[in-house]
């Protein structure tokens, strides 16, 4: 049993509290090299420095500001009577948001729907308030989470479930500003978003609504991955999907390959095929694991283990 390792206690809002920073973290570090790949050239070489340089230091600040954040809510996420600095900030940041937003109304424009505006309000202010609030409700309760003893398999696919509740936020997220800034403009209209043009159409619409569902469907996949890798008993309904899954991105392999040969694949089919190969062998090899030590939430469900007979009693 020496493969089988104890998890971090969490609860489900200190889970879900680990996947949001994760995926700041990822795009605080995203934004600082994108912003550092346009703007040290025009530092170096553009025409107006200063102009560079302003614009740097804000894209740094506001990675900073990510990344910072994402590491206090790991440290909340990880133990709960850490969440104070996390929630200070989180709140900070939503009265900077609320400052702008007045100051915009003083000045007569309403920025609410601007794409970077929106972003933040509905990242600091409606999601990780919200979840620095109910991780510090649960500490004042003395709320703790399950541990579980996890096998290398289990591990695995639980950090691969992770990264698919972290791809479907990412998408959501994106999908709901998308669709907040489309609404600004009316059906027929051109919508200039980061520099783009996009005609305001009926199928825009569905798209951004497909783009939701398929965010919410990958959410939910990525929750049954790591409701499986805690408990190996309950695993198979994840494996049924990430299998069908499997299979579709197959078949969109072999037409591709058939059409134009192996080089019309392109790299994000192939890395999909390979994730989801990936999740099926790990989600096989859970199911197939034998049980993990007596008493333990990973292993059998508690209702279908054999119970011990009562011993019995002499007078």
């Amino acid at each position: 049993m020496r493969d089988f390792e104890p998890s971090v206690p969490r609860t489900p809002a200190q889970a879900v509290l680990r996947i949001v920073s994760i995926l700041m973290a990822l795009i605080g570090v995203a934004v600082l090299a994108g912003g550092l790949v346009v703007l040290v050239p025009s530092v170096i070489g553009g025409t107006d420095f200063w102009a560079a340089v302003t614009f740097g230091t804000m894209i740094v600040v506001a990675a900073g500001l990510l990344i910072l954040t994402s590491i206090l809510g790991l440290l909340a996420s990880n133990n709960s009577a850490r969440v104070g600095p996390y929630r200070f900030l989180c709140y900070l940041v939503g009265l900077a948001v609320l400052v702008a937003i007045i100051w915009g109304w003083g000045v007569g424009t309403f920025i609410l729907f601007n794409p970077i505006v929106l972003t933040v309000t509905i990242v600091y202010v409606l999601v990780c308030s919200r979840l620095a609030d109910k991780v510090q409700e649960e500490h004042d309760k003395g709320v703790t989470g399950e541990t579980f003893l996890r096998s290398r398999h289990q591990r695995a696919l639980h950090i691969l479930s992770e990264l698919v509740i972290l791809k479907g936020a990412l998408t959501l997220v994106v999908v709901a500003v998308l669709g907040a800034a489309l609404l600004v403009y009316g059906e027929g209209e051109k919508a200039v978003i980061s520099g783009i043009t996009v005609m305001v159409t009926g199928e825009v619409y569905a798209l951004v609504l497909l783009g939701g569902v398929a965010a919410v469907a990958s959410i939910l996949v990525g929750c049954l991955g790591i409701w499986g890798s805690n408990r190996p008993a309950r695993v198979r309904p994840f494996l049924v999907l990430a299998a069908i899954a499997l299979v579709l991105d197959l078949a969109q392999v072999v037409s591709r390959v058939a059409q134009g040969g192996v080089f019309a694949l392109s790299f994000d089919v192939v890395l999909d095929t390979l994730f989801m190969a990936t999740c099926v062998y790990l989600a096989i090899c859970v199911n197939r694991q034998p049980a993990v030590p007596d008493g333990d939430p990973a292993g059998e469900d508690p209702a279908s283990a054999p119970k011990e007979a009562p011993a019995d009693r002499r007078d």
